[in-house]
């Protein structure tokens, strides 16, 4: 479905709305502008929630930190990640995954930025520099 820019910026402020003066966005205010738009039915009400429903996965993703480690983290390696994401940036819900694949190291994904420290890249890395 084509959402056109017009939709997309109703979306948009629709979002705005929903983001707390702390800058973190407000599950409560999101799901009652969400059932709003679905009992009102505004005209491409469709498109809308579409929009609307983008913009709220794109604020999670971005305010949730994906760790991937090799091996279990214990709570204390764990507590040290969260400080240095923290004082990055606040507010982060944490995911924490283990992928025996990255042979050793982690992988830290915040929304689009990835930071990749496992020993798999830098072995993929050094074979296609040979």
């Amino acid at each position: 479905m084509k959402i056109s820019k017009e939709v997309q910026a109703q979306a948009r402020r629709l979002m705005r709305l929903c983001i707390g003066a702390d800058g973190l966005m407000d599950e409560s205010i999101v799901r009652q502008v969400a059932d709003k738009i679905a009992a009102d039915k505004p005209r491409n009400y469709l498109a809308l929630l579409t929009a609307f429903t983008e913009l709220v996965r794109l604020e999670c993703a971005a305010h949730t930190a994906t760790i991937t480690s090799a091996v279990p983290l214990t709570e204390a390696e764990q507590a040290a990640i969260q400080a240095k994401l923290n004082a990055r940036q606040a507010g982060l819900n944490y995911e924490w995954q283990v992928d025996s694949s990255l042979i050793a190291g982690l992988t830290v994904k915040v929304g689009d930025n990835v930071t990749d420290a496992s020993v798999r890249t830098r072995i993929e890395q050094l074979t296609k520099t040979l």
